[in-house]
């Protein structure tokens, strides 16, 4: 008996054991959906993860074709294939491989760049692989466009730029009823844009005309090749607390911010890079980018004339919408920091809020807004 139990004890020691020499199988990542957006000069796409993967990619010429071979994953959306037809794609496939392996194949409509990277979740956002598929030429056709501005226009005409925030990846604050920051700031930034073109006296240019997003520093970048004498970035406010509601103007400070609400909206506003997606490029510019940035603010009328605006606005926007602040506040916001434009952010009202969002929604509103955005721009340049 007691060797029939030494022998039973041993053939469970052996199993256990080649149990824990078998390979302890790798993790499988799942794609749980698949989104894109059409920028002038590229389109991303954007699969959402539950965990980070390795990839490969090969590209083909005729016809023309990019591949990502996913590994170890699993197609976790119903989406096989996603029709897209914009300049730059027809359509993108997936087709699943033996082993664990999944293929993505973009059809493209003419070569393109390609720029591959993966970002880590953050507040809502899952793991997050990130593919821009752009068109040199054209982007290169933008940049020149807009420079292109500076010796075509007529000689005392001022050049204001519009930045409807967010768009794309990030929908910026979203409203009980889910309308979108993104869309209603992108809507009033064009009827503004439209408003001032009506006057020969005024050139507006907007830093994003669709649903795309625009990195931060880009957004000045844009503004700068325009050669902007004004840039007005627009946003509308969102809080944990349903009943606050109003609209406020915000500045560029040059060391803290005046106060902690102010503080935390730019944080939040500096958030969009993480949400919207950005490549390795640091989110901030340098310790000594900065140093000089604020050195040219302090040598020059930027931050005089960027108040000046600031309370013009205020000042006409009260007749139209109930003020959250009465006066102009200052944070450290990124996309402020241009040192040789008068910039301001302009919070129109509280998406959260039920009341401000059903009027941020009607286009009578809107229009008010836009007009008001525009008295106070003709403001600045009469004086």
């Amino acid at each position: 008996m007691r060797n029939r139990f030494q022998t039973i004890n041993l053939l469970i020691s052996l199993g256990i054991f080649f149990i824990l020499l078998r390979p302890i199988p790798a993790m499988t990542a799942g794609i749980t959906d698949i989104r894109f957006w059409s920028a002038p000069d590229h389109t991303r796409v954007v699969l959402d993860l539950t965990e980070s993967i390795q990839y490969e990619s090969s590209s083909r010429e005729s016809p023309s074709q990019f591949h990502l071979e996913l590994n170890d994953v699993t197609l976790q959306t119903r989406k096989r294939e996603v029709e897209i037809n914009d300049p730059f794609l027809k359509k993108m496939s997936f087709t699943d491989l033996r082993k664990g392996k999944v293929k993505l194949t973009f059809y493209q409509k003419r070569p393109l760049n390609v720029t591959i990277f993966q970002l880590k979740p953050y507040l809502d956002k899952t793991h997050r692989l990130v593919i821009d598929l752009i068109d040199p030429e054209q982007e290169k056709k933008e940049q020149e466009d807009r420079k292109k501005q500076k010796e075509i226009r007529p000689k005392g005409t001022k050049v204001i730029v519009i930045d409807p925030g967010h768009g794309g990846e990030d929908p910026g604050a979203i409203g009980p009823r889910k309308t979108m920051e993104k869309n209603i700031v992108l809507s009033v930034g064009q009827k503004v844009v439209h408003l001032l073109n009506q006057n020969k006296e005024f050139q507006a240019f907007l830093t994003r005309k669709g649903d795309y997003f625009i990195e931060l520093q880009e957004r000045i970048k844009i503004a700068r090749e325009y050669d902007a004498d004004l840039f007005v970035s627009l946003h509308t406010d969102g809080s944990f607390t349903p009943q606050t509601r109003g609209a406020s103007v915000y500045c560029l400070s040059l060391s803290g911010a005046t106060d902690e609400a102010a503080k935390i909206l730019a944080d939040q506003e500096n958030l969009s890079n993480v949400l919207g997606g950005v490549t390795s490029r640091p989110v901030t510019n340098t310790k000594d980018d900065l140093n000089q940035i604020l050195l040219d603010l302090t040598q020059n009328n930027t931050m005089r004339e960027s108040f000046r605006f600031a309370e013009s606005l205020l000042t006409n926007i009260k007749a139209v919408n109930h003020l959250k602040y009465s006066s102009y506040r200052q944070a450290n916001f990124i996309v402020l920091r241009a040192p040789d434009i008068p910039s301001a952010l302009f919070e129109i009202a509280f998406i959260t809020n039920k009341e401000d969002e059903r009027l941020l929604k009607q286009n009578g509103f809107q229009e008010k807004i836009a007009s008001t955005i525009v008295t106070s721009i003709k403001n600045q340049f009469k004086q």
